[in-house]
């Protein structure tokens, strides 16, 4: 384990509950975190989404049990076909996220455990998942967290990266001097006119002023985060392909909200690679982010001074 737990947080584990979840495509099994009685009561109950359901290194099992000491509670789970759930495992598409789980997840911790508001949170497919619970639940999801997760249709990705990388591949070789020499004045002109435009006419049509289209299933559950109250964010690193799904998005459809809407997205794009989280150090950056911006939901957050463990600030009075 990459971290050392707290009494509070070691508290939290002994009171853990096992769960589990009737769904359409298999039982679901999960494991519910609930928040500590000494500690002020937080509002939504936080949602990881994830395969398997600890994440790598364990990391959800340790942000269920720090937020749970400061008084939200959490929830993971496996999916249909997946780890101790029911059900067939099937090739995972991000663009047919599994949207009976999350929907029946949701309403079973409302209806059996009482929850009435929730923060969810994913990486690639799983934060395509979790954007597909608002058309059904948008007003009981207060936060949504979603990491490194394409915007357009597979297919449609793929092509978007190949352009990108042909542009790469343009740019190094007529950078490079042999091929200039191997070339007479003439043809080295016609030749990279010949392979800009070749490059240039494969985009797909499908959005205003050219680029790549949008998926249908995001936008239609995008549109459904902007009419809930929830608040977001989308977290991505500039080397990602995933990264060029999701800037169309970005730098059009987030642009052409309303303030208050737009008031309420938070968009960071870090350096380097964010996607798969192979890298220990990233994983633990991006972990300590998603965590500190799920703390600042806290009611009380806008009055506390977060400490290094924070247990202090979260204590009811």
């Amino acid at each position: 384990m990459p971290w050392r737990e707290s009494d509070a947080e070691l508290n939290r584990a002994r009171a853990e509950q096992p769960a589990v979840v009737d769904s359409p495509l298999g039982r679901l099994f999960g494991i519910f975190t609930p928040p500590a009685p000494e500690a002020a009561e937080a509002g939504p109950c936080v949602v990881f989404l994830t395969r398997p359901r600890s994440h790598r290194n364990r990391m959800w099992v340790e942000g269920a049990r720090r937020l749970a000491a400061r008084g939200f509670a959490c929830f993971r789970f496996d999916y249909h076909g997946t780890g101790d759930s029911g059900g067939d495992a099937a090739k995972l598409d991000p663009n047919q996220p599994y949207r009976s789980d999350i929907l029946a997840v949701l309403r079973h911790l409302r209806d059996r455990l009482g929850q009435k508001s929730f923060v969810v949170v994913g990486a690639c497919f799983d934060a395509r998942t979790a954007l597909a619970a608002f058309p059904g639940e948008g007003g009981a999801i207060a936060g949504l967290v979603f990491m490194v997760a394409p915007a357009m249709e597979l297919e449609v990705m793929d092509q978007a990266n190949a352009d990108h990388k042909d542009w790469r591949h343009l740019v190094r070789a007529l950078g490079k001097a042999e091929n200039w020499r191997a070339l007479g004045h003439a043809r080295r002109w016609r030749y990279m006119a010949t392979v800009a435009g070749r490059v240039a006419r494969r985009g797909v049509p499908g959005m205003k002023g050219g680029g790549q289209p949008v998926a249908a299933g995001f936008l239609e559950d995008f549109a459904a985060f902007t009419r809930s109250r929830a608040r977001a964010l989308f977290l991505y690193g500039d080397a990602d392909d995933v990264y060029r799904s999701f800037e169309p998005v970005k730098d059009r459809i987030l642009q052409s909200l309303d303030p208050a809407t737009r008031g309420r997205i938070e968009v960071e794009v870090w350096p380097g690679p964010m996607h798969g989280f192979i890298e220990i150090r990233r994983q633990r950056e991006a972990f300590e982010k998603v965590v500190g911006w799920i703390e600042a939901l806290h009611p009380r957050a806008a009055t506390a001074k977060t400490q290094a463990k924070g247990e202090k600030a979260w204590i009811s009075s």
